[in-house]
């Protein structure tokens, strides 16, 4: 408080001094400068008329009156001012008014870096943003070529199997026409053997006594065997594309009278194992359940060369064929 007092006095007392030194200054110190006479200095003469550039030595120049400057006014002493120490005043306060640009700078500052640190974090916002839709777009991308090579790979698959299976089915139409062959060539020998003209003059062939060709209609005319279904001893056997049956074909055991062919469609696996066994209705002559089942258990044990190389699984059928006992 007593600094403040001390420095109100202090700015009072050296504005009153300064206003009266600039009084007395202005009302006895200062004057204006006399002025001198200008003009055009012209050569000195003494008449009016005059020829020649050299100036007579007669002509002499006048003494120049020399004009004296009047001295400046002498500035009488003037006593200083005393300067009265003035009434204490109440102190008014003016915190206020002082800090309030301060203030409003600070606020302006925190305002200004509120709107830096919001449009940043909107900067940084959009490129995540835009980075994870990049990701996205990316994995879609991904996704589609997985899908592209699953299509093709389908697709490759899809024609293998149907290059396989017409195979299969030429080999089937080239065997049926093989076994329509075989068929009407024996159909032509049996026809042959009852009209007597076999391969023997005798119009009876047989060992079990009577008239007549003992045999089947299917049989060959060559063979001994006089009984069977004309398709060898077992007439079983199995057909499988590029694999070979290992050891002997499994029998089926059965308790019935029925006679006939049962075709089993199978499917080995590249080690040689049969992984499905189903009935065919081609190429079978009867569909009793009980030799169905029998069948089917039997080709399941089937053994085949295995093959690394082969597809997953190939197809190909057995044909077992009953026969009364």
């Amino acid at each position: 408080m007593k600094e403040d007092k001390d420095k109100k006095y202090g700015v009072i007392g050296t504005t009153i001094f300064h206003v009266a030194v600039l009084l007395l200054l202005i009302f006895f110190g200062l004057s204006s400068i006399p002025q001198e006479e200008e003009g055009i200095l012209v050569n000195f003469g003494d008449t009016v008329l005059g020829q020649g550039e050299v100036e007579p030595k007669e002509s002499q120049a006048p003494p120049v009156e020399q004009v004296k400057t009047p001295p400046p006014p002498k500035v009488e002493n003037v006593p200083e001012p005393k300067v009265t120490e003035p009434e204490p005043e109440e102190k008014v306060e003016t915190q206020d008014f002082d800090e309030a640009p301060v203030v409003k700078t600070a606020e302006q500052k925190k305002k200004e870096q509120e709107e830096k640190d919001r449009l940043e974090k909107e900067r940084q916002q959009r490129e995540e943003e835009e980075r994870i839709e990049r990701e996205k777009e990316i994995e879609r991308q991904k996704e589609l070529d997985r899908q592209r090579q699953i299509e093709a790979e389908k697709e490759a698959q899809r024609q293998k199997e149907l290059a396989e299976q017409r195979a299969r089915e030429e080999a089937e139409r080239k065997k049926k026409e093989e076994q329509d062959r075989q068929a009407a060539e024996a159909r032509k020998r049996v026809t042959g053997a009852f009209s007597g003209k076999g391969t023997g003059e005798s119009s009876s062939e047989g060992d079990t006594g009577g008239s007549g060709n003992q045999g089947y209609v299917t049989g060959d005319p060559n063979s001994k065997n006089r009984s069977g279904s004309g398709l060898g001893n077992s007439g079983s056997g199995a057909n499988v594309r590029g694999r070979s049956l290992v050891g002997s074909l499994p029998k089926p055991q059965h308790n019935t009278n029925e006679r006939g062919i049962v075709m089993i469609k199978i499917r080995v696996d590249r080690t040689g194992k049969v992984i499905s066994a189903e009935f065919q209705l081609k190429g079978s002559t009867i569909q009793d359940r009980e030799l169905i089942a029998s069948a089917k258990s039997a080709a399941l044990r089937a053994k085949f060369n295995p093959d690394k190389n082969a597809s997953a699984y190939v197809e190909g059928t057995i044909r077992y064929i009953f026969e009364l006992e």
